[in-house]
């Protein structure tokens, strides 16, 4: 049996979406999560034997041994997400998403991992400015969600130099769509099931920019990223998402009321958000041929149909916030 692939967080939003796609492959996954947000996103796995699943914390590093034994290949997912739930828990996100992320990306380099996918996020390049924004761009975390990310890449970034560990940071775009972990605190879904369960939706700002992905495409390009060979003669740094899923967020007023007919879209433009970015994804294009298969239409349509139809029956339930 071929060696797993290590998978932590594997039971969040894009973890449990990841570990069907790599099950789907007949590759065997081991994932690491402490379950913070329950178990629902690999219950129906849970008699798959290609999957092990370990129920710890990261933080402790007493886990890092099991947890990498035998492992060539790690996808770190493991974070607390997003701006409020860091808020929640400023000192437990710091430790987390930082300091536990690069004592993990050390342990999995000493005991001779070859890659090391690790998930940070497009919000690092912060503030808007008129540019499109690449991967050489300076960055402006506004967050502290933002900011652990940009601290971990460079405690990550500072292993590049080993000959057999290779690791590969992935800034992410804005995720959305349907997960078995599902999460509702993401502007697309929650925009598209308010406008199934309310019929109205308000959008603050508009002029915002945001590059927003598919959680299906997000694994696609993941997968990649454990198989494609690193780009040469720049740091292991790549954009992902696809250039034409870069929007404004009034733009989603018409992707709403094209998939969610009668739903009425109110811009309230006096209420700007400061986190604006346009991001270049001509990085991935370029080097493993990654392309976006599915736009924020999509989205906005299989989580209204799932909503409509009853098989997600509350979004508002406490379980499909981080926060």
């Amino acid at each position: 049996m071929s060696a797993p692939i290590l998978v932590t967080g594997g039971a969040g939003y894009i973890g449990s979406v990841l570990t069907r796609m790599l099950l789907k492959g007949n590759r065997p996954v081991r994932v690491l999560d402490r379950m913070l947000h329950g178990r629902h996103g690999l219950e129906d796995l849970a008699h798959d034997s290609n999957l092990s699943v370990l129920t710890h914390d990261l933080r402790d590093p007493r886990v890092h041994e099991e947890a990498l034994e035998g492992v060539h290949t790690v996808v770190h997912l493991a974070a607390i997400v997003g701006d409020k739930a860091c808020a929640l828990d400023e000192e437990l996100a710091v430790q987390t998403n930082w300091s536990a992320t690069v004592a993990f990306a050390r342990r999995a380099q000493a005991i001779g991992v070859h890659r090391f996918v690790f998930a940070s996020t497009c919000s690092v390049y912060g503030e808007g400015r008129e540019e499109t924004l690449t991967e050489e761009s300076p960055v402006q975390p506004l967050s502290l969600y933002a900011e652990t990310r940009w601290h971990a890449e460079q405690g990550i970034l500072e292993l590049v130099n080993d000959p057999v560990f290779e690791p590969v940071i992935l800034r992410f775009g804005t995720v959305y769509g349907l997960s078995p972990r599902m999460r509702f605190d993401l502007a697309v879904n929650f925009l598209a099931q308010q406008a199934v369960r309310e019929g109205a939706v308000r959008i603050f700002g508009g002029s915002q920019w945001r590059p927003f992905v598919h959680v299906s495409d997000i694994a696609r390009g993941i997968v990649m990223a454990i198989d494609e060979p690193l780009p040469r003669d720049v740091p292991p740094i790549l954009n992902l998402g696809d250039n034409l899923e870069n929007y404004q967020l009034r733009d989603l007023k018409e992707e709403l009321e094209a998939h969610v007919p009668g739903v009425r879209v109110t811009i309230q433009p006096e209420k700007e958000d400061r986190r604006t970015y346009r991001v270049s994804f001509d990085r991935i294009e370029r080097e493993w041929g990654f392309r976006a298969r599915h736009r924020v239409g999509d989205g906005i349509e299989e989580v209204a149909r799932a909503v409509r139809s009853g098989v997600i029956a509350d979004p508002r339930e406490r379980r499909y916030y981080n926060a």
